[in-house]
């Protein structure tokens, strides 16, 4: 479902739009009506839409200065701007910053209708042209399967309750907001698991290009699962059914189901799956046998929380651990999980240093030199300072993140979760609100105007523009002497005088 916020000063405009149409039935969640620009533009930083329509002529901030600033941004928005016959010129000037979409006011219900499907198509294909053109894809997926093997583990090998495994492995995935499909594919043999997964991996390769395909193989049975995108699946579903191997007396066959999100998915997989002895995990299309090694597993699990406690007679036991397995695949799965459980309880490690690591282990491919490198990373998290802190590490990194990058006037949380946090934007703000009980944009805003009066406050000379410019609101003035004005109740100009008188007392 895309999300949408409609934007007009006209109260009876916003809310009729909203009112006369249907939007579910449209797939489109309308998430916010706003008065003014001010308010759209904090809505759009905080909720990231698919969607705005908004009109052009609104206070504070009209709607071309909204769109120019969200346009120097990274979030990839359709605006669809509302105009009257003599405000022409300002749709051209819209238009120069990419809207593509217009509507003449006073307009009808199935001329909006039109506009938004139009909308939905782009947002659609840009959705997947992002996935296919992320220089971050490999490093995410490989971050996503170590994750969903260890949940699998977990489960499976050590019994242990799905809202357990929640609470573990919530800063690393998004279990809440990002709906999943599920593909069950019926009487496909052992013996042709592989056959399958190489032909499939070449069809996904063509028409899911860079899309994370996670799998569970049980008997007979394969569970294939992934985030779900507005595509047509039924050139997928006759890809599966027209599968055909020599010596296999029946044909395959697919059911599918949707979950609107992977907590909802994972509650009933991992209950199905963990009634059959042998389990094999998929992992860029190659199975891996998940319970071969249970001794292994729970070993590890044990010294992993004797390394948590401090134990340095654990830690030594490492290296046996490591060193009676011959399975480079396994190992590889074994020690990621290791990794992820020790960096859970230590702050100081940022998701992108944990995905460099995974990384590294998953490019191996010396077994030997394989275990010094695993021994070599888990005595450099062991080195670290572990600090108890009331907030989640990735909150602390979205926190770290902004301290350091004020002065980035398109700095978004959407940036952040993508490109810092490997994170679905969507679930990172609302954890974000959860902990702090605040909106990022109302937390950035509230840190930059702290910023600016500490530099005002310390160099009385120095200019209000150089200023803007430091904490990220150099771009426009104007706007800073509003957003300052707003926090303080004085302009920067006023309270820089104040300043000046205090010091002179």
């Amino acid at each position: 479902m895309l999300k949408m916020i409609i934007a007009d000063d006209e109260r009876i405009i916003r809310e009729t739009i909203f009112h006369i149409i249907d939007w579910k039935k449209y797939d489109i969640e309308v998430i916010g009506l706003c008065k003014n620009g001010f308010e759209t533009y904090d809505m759009i930083l905080d909720e990231n839409p698919d969607i705005v329509l908004t009109d052009i002529k609104m206070p504070g901030m009209d709607g071309l200065e909204l769109i120019r600033r969200i346009s120097k941004t990274d979030l990839a928005v359709q605006f669809i701007i509302l105009s009257g016959y003599g405000e022409f010129e300002y749709a051209k000037a819209a238009m120069s910053n990419g809207v593509r979409h217009y509507l003449l006011k006073p307009c009808n219900e199935m001329q909006i209708i039109h506009c938004i499907e139009e909308c939905k198509k782009d947002c659609c294909q840009r959705k997947l042209t992002q996935q296919i053109t992320s220089d971050h894809f490999t490093a995410v997926s490989s971050m996503q399967h170590n994750i969903m093997f260890s949940i699998i583990n977990d489960s499976v090998c050590q019994n242990r309750t799905f809202s357990e495994i929640k609470a573990t492995y919530e800063s690393y995935i998004d279990f809440e907001s990002t709906p999943y499909r599920l593909y069950y594919v019926y009487f496909l043999q052992f013996q042709y698991l592989e056959d399958f997964l190489e032909e499939f991996s070449l069809y996904c390769g063509k028409h899911l290009p860079k899309v994370t395909v996670h799998g569970i193989y049980v008997t007979n049975t394969l569970l294939l699962f992934f985030q779900n995108y507005s595509v047509n699946y039924q050139q997928m579903e006759l890809f599966i059914r027209q599968r055909y191997y020599a010596g296999s007396s029946v044909s395959l066959e697919t059911e599918s189901c949707l979950f609107s999100c992977l907590r909802q998915l994972l509650s009933v997989v991992l209950e199905k799956v963990r009634k059959f002895g042998s389990i094999y995990y998929i992992d860029n299309f190659h199975p891996i046998y998940t319970c071969n090694y249970n001794t292994n597993i729970r070993e590890a699990q044990s010294i992993c929380q004797a390394v948590q406690n401090g134990s340095a007679k654990a830690f030594e036991q490492l290296p046996d651990l490591f060193g009676g397995i011959d399975d480079i695949s396994f190992l590889k799965q074994l020690s990621s999980n290791f990794l992820l459980k020790l960096t859970l309880s230590n702050p100081e490690l940022s998701t992108i240093q944990l995905t460099e690591w995974l990384m590294a282990i998953e490019q191996e491919t010396d077994i030997l030199a394989l275990k010094n490198t695993i021994i070599g990373k888990i005595t450099d998290i062991l080195r670290r300072p572990s600090h108890i802190a009331s907030l989640s590490p990735m909150t602390q990194q979205i926190y770290d993140y902004v301290e350091h990058h004020l002065q980035d006037s398109n700095l978004t949380l959407k940036y952040i979760s993508e490109h810092h946090l490997y994170m679905n934007v969507d679930y990172v703000s609302k954890k974000f609100l959860k902990e702090t009980g605040v909106r990022f944009s109302a937390y950035l805003t509230d840190i930059r105007i702290q910023r600016a009066k500490q530099l005002l406050a310390s160099d009385s000379s120095g200019s209000i523009q150089n200023i803007a410019e430091q904490v990220g609101l150099g771009n426009n003035p104007q706007y800073f002497s509003q957003v300052f004005k707003k926090k303080t109740g004085m302009t920067p100009t006023v309270y820089l005088s104040r300043i000046c008188k205090k010091h002179d007392l």
